[in-house]
């Protein structure tokens, strides 16, 4: 079920990364689920994950999908979460370091747009 798609994001490249390139879709599977698809080409090296946020435009609020684990990967979007609000894709290189918190070394970013 690849669903219907509801929003799509360039993501594009932050100046730590100039060449990395992503892209991002928001879909609603026929149960009602809502996934985030995304695709990443970037070159990450060393002891660092990478993770899939959901950012407020303002960037005042994160919320983390969870680790991308290859160049593409799909994330269930909690109902509890409201779109309209956290519209804003993040991939970010997170070092293994045991905190939670978004790193602040953001690889790519890009708008959900209808």
């Amino acid at each position: 079920d690849a669903g219907q798609v509801l929003a799509a994001a360039s993501l594009d490249a932050l100046p730590s990364w100039p060449t990395a390139t992503g892209e991002a879709t928001l879909a609603q599977l026929g149960d009602g689920q809502r996934v985030l698809r995304v695709a990443l080409d970037a070159e990450v090296e060393g002891d660092v994950v990478r993770e899939v946020w959901l950012l407020t435009p303002e960037v005042d609020g994160l919320i983390s999908l969870g680790y991308l684990t290859g160049a593409s990967g799909e994330f269930i979007v909690p109902d509890s979460v409201d779109l309209g609000r956290f519209s804003v894709v993040d991939i970010s290189a997170e070092p293994l370091d045991g905190d939670p918190t978004h790193s602040g070394d953001s690889i790519v970013r890009g708008a959900l747009e209808v």
